[in-house]
């Protein structure tokens, strides 16, 4: 794990190209967050691949924002 849990919440809380994906891994139609926080991670988006990076590369730049 490249972060804690608690680090990936909070990114993606802050990320404006979170895409959440359901428990099969597939994608869902929104991407509101405000619908429902509960399991909004890093973990749980579309963009994230299974190396633990962001394919639009953003973890970096907004962990320096929110630190």
């Amino acid at each position: 794990m490249r972060a804690s849990h608690e680090t990936y919440t909070k990114v993606a809380e802050n990320c404006s190209e979170y895409l959440p994906k359901d428990k099969k891994g597939s994608l869902r139609a929104t991407n509101s967050i405000s619908e429902n926080t509960h399991g909004v991670s890093c973990e749980s988006c579309g963009h994230f691949d299974k190396e633990e990076f962001c394919r639009l590369d953003l973890y970096d730049k907004i962990v320096d924002e929110i630190e």
